[in-house]
């Protein structure tokens, strides 16, 4: 099922094997693919593909990790695509723009905002397109993705308020693990952004 967004087509695939959500973007009407964070392509996820006749040009990777390997090898196999992150050092021989900082980055016909989450990890992103952000394994619904300490875990916080708090509150968050949320919620709810009283 799609996602209810006017200028793009978002497929959200949620892969049991893995338990997280790989994203696929298009310009609705438009032929070429995004895919934010592809961890388990099988059978399933490429019908998806062929189903909407998408192709994937770019893949997007909010925080690298051991087990996209698969993922991006498969791929790789099928598709002619590059690939954005915050490092170079992935297990693909595909093309990587490395990000460097904040920037705005055009492909498949989408503009995408990248945003570093340094407190995280220095190769971490959250990617923002027209009314989503695309959050990974960074931030959940209500929660926070696994930090070192509590240094860690503030600065994450501090970093969300900064750069994610002044977007729209209805803006829709669409992490790799668990339900959606919006930034509203996540604002009024959850105990990270509270303020004390």
């Amino acid at each position: 099922m799609a996602l209810p967004e006017p200028n793009l087509h978002v497929i959200p695939y949620f892969s049991p094997e893995s338990e997280t959500t790989t994203y696929i973007v298009s310009r609705r009407g438009g032929s070429a693919a995004m895919l934010i964070d592809p961890v388990h392509v099988n059978r399933d996820f490429l019908h998806i593909l062929l189903q909407h006749d998408l192709t994937v040009c770019t893949v997007c990777i909010t925080h690298p990790e051991s087990y996209m390997r698969h993922a991006l090898r498969t791929l790789q196999k099928i598709f002619d695509f590059r690939v954005i992150a915050g490092t170079s050092e992935l297990p693909v021989s595909a093309p990587v723009y490395e990000l460097d900082g904040e920037e705005t980055v055009e492909r498949c016909d989408v503009s995408l905002r990248a945003i570093p989450v340094l407190p995280h990890s220095r190769s971490s992103y959250i990617y923002h397109v027209e009314s989503l952000v695309f959050t990974g394994s960074i931030i959940h619904a209500g929660t926070l993705g696994d930090t070192e300490n509590a240094f860690s875990e503030a600065l994450l916080v501090a970093t969300v308020k900064d750069y994610l708090f002044t977007l729209p509150e209805g803006t829709l968050m669409l992490p790799s693990v668990g339900p959606p949320t919006t930034l509203k919620a996540e604002q009024t709810l959850s105990p990270y952004y509270r303020e004390e009283s």
